[in-house]
């Protein structure tokens, strides 16, 4: 369909259809319902979520306060605001760890630490900007309508560094992580020593799965050098197999638990 038989049949003009097509323009959910039933049944499939999307984007993001602070410089655990967008919209996120828990399973004091490491530069008015931002991040995993579920393989090497760290940290973040692992929507392995080398051990990354359609499965994967987003069957479909090889080698959730607990006895 051309851009003119598209604003002939919506009977606006071709300059409009264009800027929406091109994400210069800002719909109104009638321009996308109008569309979406020109467009077919196949687009109807996603109707409600392009709904939504119209509803949030004339509205800012909660995060976009921060940006300024996320992209001062490579944010290694966060990213930009993108990625925070995809994160809210999410109904489950896969992840592997093999540097730090992830920060939406981070207590405040161990946050803090791992700002502090990876952005010496900042001041302490930023650092304590990006710590609320990720708090307020957290908020996904307790809100009313379908909390976030995160199903989380993490390398032992994480438990064991952390140990090297301040033990009052140590304590508090163990503590909150334990607590965490009892909630319904939050699964936590750990993958041991023994399990010897497997596939994901080539670099942290997760992948982040909507509820409305597979298709807009994207796997997220940061290190110092940036950020990558990853999409499609290929992309998605191979850190989906990744992630299940991992998540086969570790110990079970209840068993990790169990060993969170003990590493937290030792520090007590």
């Amino acid at each position: 369909m051309t851009l003119e038989q598209a604003g002939s049949a919506l009977e606006c003009s071709v300059s409009k259809i264009s800027r929406l097509e091109t994400g210069k323009g800002l719909p109104k959910q009638r321009d996308v319902r109008d569309l979406v039933r020109l467009y077919g049944k196949e687009a109807e499939q996603g109707l409600e979520r392009l709904l939504r999307w119209a509803r949030d984007g004339a509205r800012s993001g909660w995060w976009q306060e921060y940006t300024p602070l996320l992209t001062a410089e490579p944010f290694v655990f966060d990213g930009v605001d993108r990625y925070v967008a995809l994160e809210s919209d999410a109904s489950t996120i896969r992840c592997f760890d093999m540097s730090a828990f992830h920060g939406l399973l981070q207590q405040a004091d161990y946050a803090r630490m791992i700002l502090n490491e990876v952005l010496p530069v900042h001041s302490k008015s930023e650092i304590d900007r990006l710590l609320e931002f990720r708090m307020r991040r957290q908020e996904v995993l307790s809100r009313n309508e379908a909390p976030l579920r995160v199903e989380s393989v993490i390398d032992q090497c994480v438990i064991d560094r952390m140990m090297g760290t301040d033990s009052r940290t140590a304590r508090k973040q163990l503590a909150h992580v334990v607590e965490l692992a009892g909630l319904s929507n939050i699964s936590i392995q750990i993958l041991p020593y023994s399990s010897g080398f497997v596939r994901a051990c080539q670099g942290s990354f997760l992948v982040l799965e909507f509820a409305e359609s597979l298709d807009q499965d994207v796997v997220f994967v940061e290190n110092q050098a940036g950020t990558s987003y990853l999409e499609g069957d290929f992309g998605v479909g191979t850190f989906r197999t990744i992630f299940e090889g991992a998540r086969s080698k570790a110990i079970g959730a209840l068993e990790s638990r169990d060993l969170l607990v003990s590493a937290l006895a030792r520090l007590s």
